[in-house]
């Protein structure tokens, strides 16, 4: 175990012990009735925690999803006989199923209207479960629903306390496999920066789908485990009020930490059916906590931790800046492939009644650096968007290589082996700096899904390179010595260090560049033209959208000149950059 994780998870791993220890150890049989619902509570936390914390999507129906669980599980124990080994894959299945289909407006809708539509469900449910009375019961609910039994022997309460302790261990081991991969990347990049995801290869649409499913199952394994706990199930159990529940445990306890879901159920829950010996107080006790806690901890308990360590702690010399005359400009990696060049054919793009691009004819020739300037609102960007597939064009072609893209999504052409930096930096400032490095690698890595979640042996062979890989990439840089820091501490022209390395673990065949020099000291411009030409140099293509005429002039193999949305023309450094047009259009000077 490193030092970095100790330092981070030991607090947790503790309060976890103490939590699991004090039922064991009790003799009350209601601390234990007590703890096996907290229990459960973490593991549909977790879930959720997966959906809200990781993806970004807001959901209020994660009651409902525990509900076609439980119920699920009734049934088949209470009306047809089956065991718990049995009926409860089975509810993992349904309710997964239902997460899944639960995802499919967050395909079109931002995430508080997808916490509409999930509100919406959650009530849905409960009405069906009253209706369809037949099969659930109504209002009645099923009654005497078997504790789970291995042969002749039954579960008692610690022992059904055993299992639920040890399917919270796997599930946050997975979980933490998930986070720690790809996949979390991928998920996280998806909450804090859609486009940027899409640039590096990964699909906004499947990784929601990814994430609802994940809430799904785990709401249905606690759905399978509450059924047998309580012996029962009733359309009661599951209120609006319990869904809601769920979100306030993640909120609390910290979105996006594995320790948040049982942090927040301590809390939320647990601490709060303790207290009953101050009953009349306890709501005024637990209202002024929790707003103590939003004001003061916003990011929740767990997600504040780190802050509130960093100011306790003794100030410590602030490691050197990166020294951007040494940045790793002759360090860069061979493309994976030959470089790609670009031609557009036609192309228009409007935005209402504003012409962005005016039937824009461009040729970017594989293996070079090709500039594209001009003043604001001429449609560099813009142009920039539509190559990247960002934007689809109204009208004309976009060919990179021997292949039309011009339906392609975005996603698509990173794993063609595009690259993409952004105007203003877009980090996930809460991952740290080889975290960020690694989601340039998304399209390249090859461990499928199950390989990744339980670390096999080739995924931990291809895990290991990558991060390798990564540290070269960040030390390059001037960045080493702060890998495990967030990216939420860097300075600006760091942040834009942290995005070029980012592209370049992609090792793509054609980079773009969207105004790459902004904001830098003329120690780092410097730094940056040496650093686009060794990029040239390995085999990369590169188009470079930039306002620094002199970094143009000497990194650039070609210029080309928009204005309004149109080209102005195209040639070489020194002949389009002293063409009287551009002089008129971009000095805005006649000559």
């Amino acid at each position: 175990m490193s030092d970095l994780f100790a330092r981070r998870r030991l607090p947790w791993l503790v309060l976890l012990a103490v939590a699991a220890a004090l039922p064991l150890v009790s003799g009350d049989p209601t601390v234990t009735y007590l703890a096996t619902t907290a229990a459960i509570y973490v593991l549909v936390a977790t879930g959720l925690n997966v959906m809200f914390g990781y993806t970004g999507q807001v959901s209020l129906g994660q009651g409902a999803l525990v509900a076609v669980g439980a119920y699920a599980t009734a049934v088949l124990m209470v009306s047809h006989g089956w065991s718990f080994w049995a009926a409860a894959p089975v509810a993992v299945l349904v309710a997964g199923g239902a997460g899944t289909l639960m995802a499919l407006p967050a395909f079109r809708l931002s995430s508080w209207y997808i916490a509409l539509v999930t509100l919406g469900v959650a009530m849905a449910v409960r009405s069906l479960l009253v209706e369809f009375e037949g099969v659930t019961g109504g209002w009645s609910g099923l009654v005497g629903v078997p504790r789970p039994a291995v042969g002749s022997f039954e579960f008692g309460e610690r022992d059904l306390l055993w299992l639920v302790l040890g399917v919270n261990v796997v599930v946050l081991v997975v979980v933490r496999n998930i986070v720690d991969s790809r996949l979390g990347r991928g998920m996280m990049a998806v909450r804090d920066a859609p486009e940027m995801a899409r640039s590096v290869g990964v699909a906004p649409a499947r990784a929601k789908l990814f994430a609802f499913a994940c809430g799904g199952a785990s709401a249905g394994l606690g759905g399978a485990l509450l059924a047998v706990h309580h012996g029962l199930v009733t359309p009661d159990d599951f209120t609006l009020d319990f869904s809601i529940l769920f979100l306030l445990v993640v909120i609390i306890g910290g979105a996006a930490r594995l320790s948040g879901p049982i942090i927040g159920t301590l809390l939320f829950f647990a601490l709060p059916e303790l207290l009953t010996g101050l009953a009349e107080w306890r709501g005024l006790i637990y209202g002024v906590a929790l707003l103590v806690l939003m004001v003061y901890l916003p990011q929740g308990v767990a997600g504040s931790w780190p802050g509130v360590l960093r100011r306790l702690r003794r100030s410590r010399p602030a490691p050197p800046p990166a020294e951007p005359g040494t940045t790793g400009a002759a360090r860069v990696e061979t493309p994976l492939g030959d470089a790609l060049g670009v031609e557009l054919t036609g192309v228009r793009k409007s935005f209402g009644g504003v012409h962005a691009l005016r039937g824009v004819d461009l040729t970017v020739e594989a293996g070079q650096v090709h500039a594209i300037v001009g003043p604001n609102g001429s449609g560099k960007t813009t142009l920039l968007n539509v190559i990247s597939r960002l934007l689809r064009q109204d009208d004309g072609r976009v060919v990179l290589g021997d292949a039309d893209v011009s339906r392609a999504p975005a996603e698509r052409l990173a794993r063609r082996g595009v690259a993409r930096v952004f105007q203003t930096p877009r980090l996930l400032d809460a991952s740290t700096l080889r975290e960020n490095v690694l989601l340039g690698a998304y399209a390249r890595e090859r461990a499928g899904g199950a390989a990744t979640v339980l670390r096999l042996p080739w995924a931990r062979r291809e895990r290991a390179g990558l991060r390798a890989e990564a540290d070269r990439l960040l030390a390059a840089h001037g960045l080493a010595g702060r890998a495990d820091a967030p990216a939420a501490e860097l300075p600006h022209g760091e942040r834009r260090l942290l995005e070029v390395a980012r592209a370049l673990m992609a090792r793509p065949r054609l980079l773009l560049m969207d105004e790459p020099a902004a904001g830098l000291t003329p120690r780092e411009l410097t730094a940056l033209g040496a650093l686009i030409r060794a990029i040239r140099d390995a085999g990369t293509t590169v188009v470079l959208v930039e306002h620094h005429i002199e970094l143009v002039a000497s990194v650039a193999d070609r210029v080309t000149v928009l204005d309004q949305g149109s080209v102005v023309t195209s040639a070489a450094p020194d002949e389009a950059l002293g063409d009287e047009r551009v002089v008129e259009v971009y000095l805005g000077v006649a000559q």
